[in-house]
């Protein structure tokens, strides 16, 4: 020992150094042994009282065979050992007292520790499809007590619940999944396998049913629990906007409830007397001024129009129109408080206080042709007993004589009928120059009816109405107009020998002086067709 001593005195600086390794080592090897023995779940239930009642609920389940390290540290021995110093704070809130759970921010574990064991998940529960159900969401959102499922009352016997955490955990717990923690509570829906996670009472409607409508916030506000889940107009708690809108020109000032009082019932509009009408409603163009009640009485009820009676001045209301008779306007429109209807004064009534004849008119008593008095005044021709000149002039030239005699409708159309058969033409008409003399029945032989000319037979002489034209053939018409009674054309004689018609040369290499005369001699030596 006195060795020893004396070396290290001789070699303080190696003696110091080699004092220090050794420390190290030993201390090294100590907290290797001790982080080793920390490690196991017996440490965590023997320790620290508060880690009781997890210790018992773990080796109770499923992951009895399962380090807490396993799930709570990374699986590195850096990790572990990095995590002691972490664990530290877990040292500090014991012996501060600071140790009642749940905690609002429960320790972490990342999904890479859960797959660790489940690399392939199959929950075999017909219905239910967990990739959908996990997307995006950690294991330990509906895993939470996979590791160790404690209850409040096991905390309170414990004498660490933090009650406050748990009340402001289940207010928030609306929607969280719980496996087999579930309750298939609400009244009326059908048995679904999501009860098996989900208290349905507790989770949103919107979570697996997707309206028709545009959203408007939870279903449960307007649809009750039940068999049909039906419908039920909200009372309170909504406003009308959430769902409808305001009609195009309705009034944007006045709460719903003003004009459709029956809440929760059929929500009519009722009209609200007593108030402003210009709260809801433009006066119309050029409409009266005035209060709106003059007209529309029916406070409350309709509000339509109801015209003033007698005792108002229709001016206020109504301006005259041009050319419009003035005087009282009820001596026309008599229906007073009804319809106003203009109503024609009757035969006691000067027609020139109204209206001014019109111009040509005939002079003398509007009433002998306008006879239906007090009616519509509409004009009626005069009876035959009348005389036509006393209201129209004779056209120039016109057959003197009685009207009558050609226009026949007496008090109807007086239209013109021509006179029959026993007429004379003469009467009226005057024979065109150098017409033939003559009846005239023996070329218009439609009597009484258009007195269209028709052209005589072949009975007829020519010559009685048409002359013979100057250089024109002797002979038979009828030789080269052989249409009777028809259009009378022209048609070519035959030409001897029959070897030429009438269109294979020019006139007048055939009719040299005239048509009255033929020459063959232009192409032939003689006139004869047999030279």
């Amino acid at each position: 020992m006195a060795q020893i001593n004396s070396w290290m005195k001789s070699n303080r600086l190696t003696a110091g150094i080699l004092v220090t390794v050794v420390s190290v080592v030993v201390l090294g090897a100590a907290f290797l042994g001790i982080a080793k023995a920390t490690d196991k779940p017996a440490f965590c239930g023997s320790a620290c009282h508060e880690m009781g009642p997890y210790h018992e609920a773990w080796a109770e389940g499923p992951h009895s065979g399962i380090s807490c390290v396993d799930c709570h540290v990374d699986e590195s021995q850096t990790a572990r050992l990095t995590h002691k110093f972490e664990a530290m704070k877990e040292v500090s809130a014991h012996l501060t007292g600071d140790t009642l759970f749940p905690r609002l921010n429960p320790a972490e574990v990342p999904d890479t520790r859960c797959l660790r064991c489940h690399e392939t998940i199959d929950p075999k529960i017909a219905g239910f499809d967990h990739a959908k159900h996990s997307a995006g969401k950690p294991c330990v959102q509906c895993h939470a007590t996979a590791g160790h499922d404690v209850t409040v009352t096991e905390l309170e016997q414990a004498g660490i619940l933090n009650a406050a955490a748990v009340q402001k955990m289940a207010s928030a717990e609306t929607t969280k999944a719980v496996v087999d923690g579930g309750a298939a509570d609400l009244a009326g829906h059908k048995t679904v396998t999501c009860s098996r996670c989900h208290t349905m009472s507790k989770t949103a409607c919107s979570s697996c049913h997707t309206p028709e409508h545009k959203p408007r916030g939870e279903c449960t506000t307007c649809h009750t629990t039940g068999e049909q889940f039906v419908f039920v107009h909200p009372t309170s708690g909504v406003e009308c906007a959430d769902c409808h809108k305001r009609p195009m020109g309705h009034t944007e000032d006045t709460a719903c409830t003003k004009c459709h009082p029956a809440v929760g019932q059929k929500w009519a509009f009722t009209h609200t007397a007593g108030r402003n009408c210009a709260d809801c409603h433009d006066r119309p163009a050029k409409h009266r001024d005035g209060a709106c009640t003059g007209c529309h009485k029916h406070a409350g009820v309709d509000w339509k129009f109801s015209h003033p009676t007698a005792g108002s001045t229709c001016s206020s209301c109504h301006t005259r129109p041009a050319s419009h008779k003035s005087g009282s306007c009820n001596q026309c429109h008599r229906k007073a408080g009804v319809s106003w209807a203009f109503s024609h004064p009757g035969s006691g009534s000067t027609c020139t206080s109204c209206h001014s004849r019109p111009g040509g008119h005939k002079s003398g008593q509007c009433s002998s042709c306008h006879k239906r008095t007090g009616a519509n005044w509409a004009y009626s021709h005069p009876g035959s007993g009348a005389s036509c000149s006393g209201c129209h002039k004779r056209p120039g030239g016109h057959k003197a004589g009685q009207c009558v005699k050609c226009h026949k409708r007496v008090g109807r159309s007086w239209a013109f009928s021509h006179p029959g058969s026993g007429s004379s033409c003469s009467g009226c008409h005057k024979r065109p120059g150098g017409h033939e003399s003559g009846q005239c029945v023996q070329c218009h032989k439609r009597v009484g009816r258009s007195w269209a000319f028709s052209h005589p037979g072949t009975g007829s002489s020519c010559s009685s109405c048409h002359n013979r034209p100057s250089g024109h053939s002797s002979g038979q018409c009828s030789s080269c107009h052989k249409s009777p009674g028809r259009s009378w054309a022209f048609s070519h004689p035959r030409i001897p020998g029959g070897e030429h018609s009438s269109r294979s040369f020019a006139c007048k290499n055939c009719h040299p002086s005239g048509y009255g005369s033929h020459s063959c001699l232009k192409c032939h030596d003689s006139n004869n067709p047999d030279d």
